[in-house]
């Protein structure tokens, strides 16, 4: 699964700019080169936030990513009695 990358605000109200001019989101995802499911969830968002500013993430970062948890995982299975490194 590919890593989301961060969607800069200055973009997200461009698009937003650009629906509220009347382009459709699949022109207005065109234009910014993002996915049209991008530009209707910022959509969606601002028609229920009034805003399409990032939302905060309670809680630490993560330490490992979703592919060192599943060689954690895997290591544990394997050797029950062995640490993993």
């Amino acid at each position: 699964m590919p890593r989301r990358s961060c969607f800069p605000d200055s973009l997200r109200w461009r698009a937003v700019g650009r629906m509220e001019m009347d382009l459709s989101q699949a022109d207005a995802a065109r234009r910014l080169n993002v996915s049209r499911s991008v530009v209707q969830r910022l959509w969606d968002q601002y028609q229920s936030e009034d805003s399409v500013s990032r939302r905060h993430i309670s809680g630490q970062p993560r330490v490992t990513t979703p592919a060192e948890d599943r060689f954690l995982v895997l290591s544990a299975r394997r050797g029950r009695s062995t640490t993993v490194p």
